[in-house]
């Protein structure tokens, strides 16, 4: 109870320092042509502030040197925090990575990545079937085509042309260009 009459006391000297200052500020001589300056006792004005400071209760000083405390404790203990959630997170990545079900889960992954694969090799192979019976359809179409015309060829009345694959880029003999690039045929 001793230190809150203390403390009583003190608060009630400031308020009367502050009381002080106030008047000398109100009773200063105002500065001409500048409204709401004024001139103040520097001297006065000074001491009263050096007689606050010697009054502040020592408690508000301890205050801030425990507000810096408090602080300094908090950054550390946000640090330590941080520090604590990550390891936790390595030490549970590292079990993680040590239970069944995550290796099952690798090894289905590997099953699904050779499944896909042979599938890729399937159908490439399938692709290459297809190739084969279209380009031998094609084949065979140009052949039925090539003996269409010979056979059409003999009944307008010329001679039969039978080409040999190698003689095929060759023209025939009896063949004459007429001048715009074609070749002509006896028939």
């Amino acid at each position: 109870m001793l230190g809150l009459t203390n403390m009583r006391e003190d608060m009630e000297y400031i308020s009367g320092v502050l009381d002080e200052m106030e008047a000398i500020v109100e009773d200063a001589s105002g500065v001409p042509m500048r409204k709401g300056r004024a001139m103040v006792d520097r001297t006065d004005l000074l001491t009263m502030l050096d007689e606050l400071r010697g009054v502040l209760p020592r408690e508000l000083s301890e205050a801030e040197a425990i507000r810096r405390e408090c602080a300094a404790v908090v950054a550390a203990a946000e640090e330590e925090a941080r520090r604590i959630v990550e390891n936790a997170h390595e030490r549970a990545e590292a079990k993680v990575l040590d239970t069944e079900l995550y290796r099952r889960s690798q090894r289905r992954a590997a099953e699904g990545v050779e499944r896909a694969e042979r599938y890729a090799r399937e159908i490439k192979g399938g692709s290459d079937v297809y190739q084969d019976r279209v380009l031998g359809q094609l084949e065979s179409w140009f052949q039925d085509s090539l003996v269409s015309v010979g056979e059409s060829r003999q009944e307008l009345g010329s001679s039969p042309v039978r080409r040999s694959p190698a003689t095929a880029a060759e023209p025939p003999p009896e063949a004459e260009e007429n001048g715009q690039g074609w070749r002509a045929s006896s028939a």
